[in-house]
């Protein structure tokens, strides 16, 4: 019977896991969404790439409200 590779298989997961989801909570909480969800959701594999590129193609939280200040500042004259 051949011995079970046991954590060390685990390892190189973590690895490439870990950065991945630094990165979508940092994203998110840039484009105004919840760090803590995005973080969790990003702990399970191939879902946190996905949700890294959805991430990056949202807009900026800041990026709205300065559209949204211009809006009502044109709507207000």
């Amino acid at each position: 019977m051949e011995p079970q590779p046991g954590i060390a298989s685990f390892i190189p997961l973590l690895i490439m896991t870990i950065p991945i989801v630094i990165f979508n909570v940092f994203l998110s909480k840039r484009k105004g969404r919840n760090p803590i969800v995005y973080g969790a959701l990003s702990l399970i594999p191939l879902v946190n790439f996905y949700l890294a590129v959805y991430l990056a193609s949202l807009t900026d939280k800041s990026i709205s409200d300065k559209i949204d200040k211009i809006i009502t500042l044109l709507e207000s004259r």
